[in-house]
């Protein structure tokens, strides 16, 4: 399955790219290579992750409980530490909402680098509840 988001505020973004491992003849059945591009008050990035299917559920949980509660957050990291982190919240008691993340890879060769972005903008509760209905965030109801 391969799925496309986008969660924006103006000219702010973030997209998600989506592709579920279907294969159950694989121990990674579930997971998710996820494309990212960000761009965030001028700056932008891109990147390619995988996160497993545990993380996607339990994102899958909370994202649809802030979109019933108006509170809380949900977050979302890759398998590998710093390609990934992601997290949609409400940061007041009226329940209006925002996304924090960051994003980066390691370049490696005779000297390593690291290549990352830390964004974050506001976004309307209708993003939320665009992403609580994400086709890849209910794989297990298809």
């Amino acid at each position: 399955m391969h799925k496309n988001m986008r969660i924006l505020n103006g000219a702010n973004y973030i997209d998600l790219e989506v592709q579920l491992e279907t294969d159950s003849s694989l121990p990674s059945c579930g997971d998710a290579l996820i494309g990212v591009a960000v761009s965030s008050n001028g700056y932008t990035c891109k990147n390619q992750v995988w996160v497993a299917k545990q993380e996607l559920d339990l994102f899958a949980t909370s994202i649809r409980a802030l979109d019933k509660y108006r509170k809380g957050e949900a977050v979302l990291s890759s398998m590998s530490p710093d390609e990934l982190f992601l997290k949609v919240y409400a940061y007041d008691r009226v329940g209006h909402m925002a996304i924090v993340g960051k994003t980066g890879y390691q370049v490696t060769g005779a000297v390593g680098f690291d290549h990352s972005i830390e964004f974050g903008f506001t976004i309307e509760p209708e993003q939320v509840v665009k992403l609580s209905k994400a086709q890849w965030l209910t794989q297990d109801d298809t």
